[in-house]
This record gives C-alpha cells, structure tokens and sequence, in this order.
C-alpha cells in the first residue's frame, strides 16, 4: 500500500511539471489512453491502410543503463538523465517501469515487434503497468508518445534487484514518411 501512494505522489507531481512546460511550449493535452481489450493483435499485417501512420527509424539499439532510481530513460533523447527532468520517460522504479501518466504502452505476446505491432497493440490491449517479472527474457514493450507521433520500442536486459542498476536496449520511431 504504501508503495502505491509513492506511486500517485510522483505521478501527480509529474504530471504537474509536464503541464506546466506544456503551457509553455503551447502543447495541448493529450487523451487518456485507456481503451478496452480485445484479441491479441496478429504479428504480420499483410494489408496497408491509409489511416495507419508510418513510422520511420530515429535512434537505433541504444543500449543504457540507468544505476539507481535516481535516474530514468530520456525516450526522446535516448539516453540517461537524472529523474524527473525528461518530459518523455520511463521512470525507474522498485521492481517495475512507471509511465507518464499521458502516453500509451504495449507488452508484446513474443519476442518481436514492429511499430506497426505496437499501435495495433496499443489500440487492442493496452497496459498501464510495466513490472520487470513479465519483461524477463528481453520481451519487448513499446511506449506511445502523448501526441501519437514517435514509438520506443524497449527491452529489459538486466535489472539488478531493490534499488540496483537497470538496463535497457530501446529503439526510437517516428511518425514520418
């Protein structure tokens, strides 16, 4: 219990920083996210839609290592940073990933995933938690940004248990073409 009111505590002082530099910047809010599911979403998609957006490789196989909690995955930037201070992020937290609170996940069934995977993964299954357990074996999740635009595809690679270092390969995609 007490471990989730930490939980709400840092998302709403999160999501507080994220409003105000979205004021500043002119962003505008995004939705939340939550979506009911439905039938894993097929790993092949042999058909194109219009609709679909297309996503273009940005960063690549970036492989980091964030120590401690002190620290989180910049997912614009694709490096390390101190904690709390990437508008985009994976936060480093006690057993599990946290999530802004404004963007999108998806845990793959199997060991491969595209962009187009993600969104259909996103749009039929998504998740609101990402714990270490069921990412073992490198198994990929993805992350949607709040504005739809760019993909992370992420796999855990190691993460050391309590507060030790964590270690992630993440590959960035954007909305493009």
């Amino acid at each position: 219990m007490a471990l989730a009111g930490a939980g709400y505590y840092l998302e709403d002082r999160r999501e507080g920083a994220r409003r105000d530099a979205s004021d500043a910047s002119g962003a505008s809010g995004a939705s939340d996210g939550h979506r009911a599911a439905s039938p894993r979403p097929s790993v092949s998609s042999s058909s194109s839609s219009s609709s679909e957006p297309v996503y273009v490789p940005d960063y690549q196989d970036a492989e980091l290592t964030a120590p401690d909690p002190d620290y989180e995955f910049d997912l614009s930037a694709g490096k390390v940073v101190p904690a709390e201070t990437a508008d985009w992020y994976l936060e480093v937290a006690d057993g599990e990933f946290v999530l802004p609170e404004d963007s999108d996940a998806f845990v793959a069934a199997g060991y491969v995933l595209s962009p187009a995977d993600c969104v259909r993964g996103i749009e039929r299954e998504p998740v609101t938690e990402l714990p270490y357990d069921e990412l073992a074996d490198e198994r990929p999740f993805c992350v949607r940004s709040p504005d739809g635009k760019n993909l992370v595809i992420v796999r855990l690679i190691e993460a050391v248990p309590g507060e030790g270092p964590v270690t992630v390969v993440m590959s960035r995609h954007r909305e493009g073409g």
